[in-house]
């Protein structure tokens, strides 16, 4: 007989993928196309979601991938909090990423990064940049 894993196991599965994602993003060896992967995996892992699911969706919308794991998680009920809930994910994902790296973004160059490449692409260029630094 097959054993079939909890919500609790898989959840424990993505937090530990996010967790190495991470300390490779925080490693400071990657390269561009690598830290736009790791980024990818850890959204990934955040957001509940597989590759197969985002392949498709079509899409690296961070707010369309956001709905998807509320809705995923929320088992497809729809409420009035399920957007509420999408825009958190949103800010959370980039603002867990800014301290990881300690960088931080304006609100204004936070509500403009909508992809995940374009996520990635600013934390790669705000981590060496020290005017970006939280401690600046």
């Amino acid at each position: 007989m097959a054993s079939t894993m909890t919500l609790k196991d898989r959840l424990d599965i993505a937090a530990k993928d996010a967790e190495a994602a991470q300390e490779k993003i925080t490693s400071g060896t990657l390269g561009r196309e690598a830290f736009r992967q790791e980024v990818h995996n850890y959204t990934l892992a955040k957001f509940f979601l597989t590759e197969d699911e985002v392949r498709a969706l079509g899409t690296e919308d961070i707010l369309k991938l956001a709905d998807e794991s509320v809705e995923k998680l929320a088992e497809g009920s729809t409420t009035c909090t399920n957007q509420s809930s999408t825009d958190i994910k949103k800010v959370l994902l980039s603002l867990t990423l800014q301290r990881a790296l300690n960088v931080r973004f304006t609100p204004e160059q936070s509500a403009n990064l909508e992809t995940i490449t374009q996520l990635a692409d600013a934390l790669f260029d705000a981590k060496d940049d020290p005017s970006m630094r939280r401690d600046a």
